[in-house]
């Protein structure tokens, strides 16, 4: 009996050790977004200047940054793209079909469903779960989500006006930029370098701010649908990122990122550009909540799906 129970104990162990890690990387994410929703309970500011300052400054700088630390392999960036174009293809066949039999638009809850947290809550996941590998890899995977949210996420929520608007954004811009220094193996001045990535950490921060505070303004009687966007978006990704890990013949570590990263809550761009746009921001606020709520029970059984 002892000794099956000694052989047992490690299995505990380890399950016990992801408890513990799930819960040191999504706690802060609600620490943050609880401060944030503190703050706009006593305080009312103007969103738009922080927002700005996460689109056109921020976020530019955090993925430059990424992409220019580490060497990317051309094959490998290429087969993450597909894979995330698949996905993001997949979730919006279903998350139509869904949004208009339950007659609601498209601009509000369509990018609810295709854009998930591969930033703030992807990586660090990654990280801890698949080591150095694992991250580069969910580099690639998050500035490929990021350029398709800032690209066709825009286009759907501002279809009818200026499609060449997405041109206007310094982040289309960075990403050429770091990609170019990654391959070519050329690094920033000091300086620049460390100035860009203090810009960059700012980002995550921020919008997990900013979210919290939007929260802030958010009533109770969308809870339900709140919810089922919000696991649309962990279900739908989670299916698809097989499918296309399974179709791409990718195998190891490469393909659980890719399932990892595209089974992520929605993410807070979602938010950001909801409010930036003029859209319902609190509907997509309270979606966003409720995603992250589902990935903290969803989130460890993948990863024991993964390891396992």
């Amino acid at each position: 009996m002892n000794s099956q129970f000694g052989a047992q104990f490690p299995i505990i162990k380890e399950d016990l050790f992801i408890i513990i890690l799930i819960a040191n990387i999504v706690l802060p994410v609600f620490l943050i977004t609880l401060i944030g929703y503190v703050f706009g309970k006593i305080k009312r500011i103007n969103l738009t200047a922080i927002n700005d300052f996460v689109i056109y400054v921020s976020t530019p700088c955090l993925i430059l940054s990424s992409l220019a630390e580490k060497p990317i392999e051309i094959g490998l960036a290429a087969k993450v793209f597909i894979s995330v174009v698949g996905v993001i293809c997949g979730c919006i066949v279903i998350g139509y079909l869904i949004i208009r039999a339950l007659k609601l638009p498209n601009k509000i809850y369509l990018p609810t469903v295709l854009f998930a947290n591969t930033g703030n809550m992807g990586l660090p996941l990654v990280f801890f779960a698949f080591g150095d590998i694992g991250f580069n890899v969910a580099i690639l995977y998050m500035v490929s989500t990021t350029i398709l949210h800032y690209t066709l996420g825009i286009m759907i929520l501002n279809f009818g006006r200026s499609t060449l608007e997405v041109f206007k954004l310094p982040l289309i811009y960075s990403a050429v930029l770091g990609i170019v220094l990654s391959v070519w193996g050329w690094s920033m001045p000091t300086a620049v370098e460390r100035g860009v990535q203090l810009l960059g950490e700012a980002s995550i921060p921020t919008m997990i701010f900013a979210l919290g505070y939007k929260l802030s303004e958010v009533t109770l009687s969308h809870v339900g649908r709140s919810f089922l966007f919000g696991g649309l978006r962990v279900g739908l990704g989670f299916v698809f990122g097989i499918v296309f890990v399974k179709l791409l013949s990718l195998d190891g570590v490469v393909a659980s990122v890719v399932i990892l990263q595209s089974a992520m809550p929605p993410a807070v761009f979602n938010f950001v550009l909801a409010e930036k746009y003029k859209q319902d921001s609190k509907m997509v606020a309270s979606i966003t909540m409720a995603g992250t709520l589902i990935s903290v029970a969803t989130t460890p059984i993948i990863i024991a799906y993964l390891l396992g």
